[in-house]
């Protein structure tokens, strides 16, 4: 099916404009109803059926946009004159496409903003989760004054969303911040990317399997991701154990993206935010043992401030940073 050019935004659009969100990830879909300052208004959550094909996997997300679009209206609330969606994987933002995504594995080549747009009859306009949450903190959350960021999406691959001079990197294919697919060892846990990679070692379902790795009279099957961070925060050793040494992974790759960017902040989102000092201090130290100098030339390590508001929140980031450079 070919579809029609999207709508460019409409001329009216202003501050008290609504936008319908969408963050879309293998684990997770959270539709919301919010506005140009971040404000939700409603917001419903489904486990996205990532086994079904791309077409019926749409049918399922849109009729639980329906239903949020009810509930507002029955509220009485304005109709969106926009949809914002942040998703998973790489893009090609300008066609609107879906490339080839970990967690989405039958979304290859899905051409979400042009259906978004037919069947809403609205402008759409798409970003990449990283580079959204990495907004989203920007805008609203602990990056707030920042002009050189890094946020590390953790969640449910390793990838990266980069703010540099006060404006999203994207790269020449809309493919910068893919790190998760880095070579770190030969072999070891995978998550949902390749054996041995970053996204094995740091990412949240990484981390789960490479505790039942190392440690199978804890953890037979690798546990649900929130039962690791759960286990790190009463301080089980072993817990403690599997974030150090995928802290110590990460920081290879921090140091890299340090000396490459040179950010003033780097941010962790989900699960890092939970997993806090647990995280923080064993990365410090990998990244001063892989050749940081001294820790006063590092750049801060922050955790996200908008905390369980960042997805939500970063539905939002397509539109609103459009709209506030137009």
């Amino acid at each position: 099916m070919v579809f029609p050019p999207n709508k460019t935004l409409p001329d009216d659009l202003s501050v008290t404009s609504k936008i319908l969100g969408l963050n879309i990830s293998g684990p997770k879909t959270i539709i919301v109803y919010g506005d140009m300052n971040g404000l939700i208004y409603e917001r419903m959550q489904l486990v996205t059926p990532v086994n079904l094909p791309f077409l019926e996997c749409f049918d399922v997300i849109c009729n639980q946009v329906d239903k949020l679009l009810k509930l507002c209206r029955a509220q009485g609330l304005a109709s969106p004159s926009v949809i914002s969606a942040a998703v998973s994987g790489l893009l090609d933002i300008a066609k609107g496409e879906i490339l080839s995504p970990l967690d989405l594995p039958h979304w290859e080549s899905a051409q979400l903003k042009g259906r978004l747009a037919v069947r809403y009859n609205l402008p759409v306009l798409l970003e990449h989760r990283s580079n959204a949450a990495a907004l989203a903190e920007w805008y609203f959350g602990a990056g707030t004054g920042v002009d050189d960021l890094l946020f590390l999406d953790m969640e449910p691959v390793l990838s990266l969303g980069m703010i540099l001079g006060g404006r999203v990197y994207r790269g020449a294919d809309d493919a910068a911040g893919d790190i998760g697919h880095m070579r770190m060892a030969k072999s070891g846990p995978a998550g949902l990317g390749e054996a041995g990679s970053l996204t094995g070692f740091a990412s949240s379902f990484g981390m789960a399997e490479l505790a039942s790795l190392r440690f199978p009279q804890d953890w037979p099957e690798p546990p649900h991701p929130y039962k690791l961070v759960q286990a790190v925060n009463q301080g089980k050793s072993h817990a403690l154990d599997v974030v150090s040494e995928a802290a110590s992974h990460l920081g290879k790759a921090l140091l890299w993206l340090i000396f490459s960017f040179n950010p003033e902040l780097v941010i962790f989102g989900h699960p890092g935010d939970l997993l806090g000092e647990a995280l923080l201090t064993p990365l410090r130290d990998a990244v001063l043992q892989h050749g940081g100098g001294e820790a006063q030339q590092l750049p801060l390590l922050a955790l996200s401030k908008l905390g369980a508001k960042l997805d939500d929140t970063a539905a939002l980031m397509a539109i609103i940073d459009r709209f506030k450079r137009r």
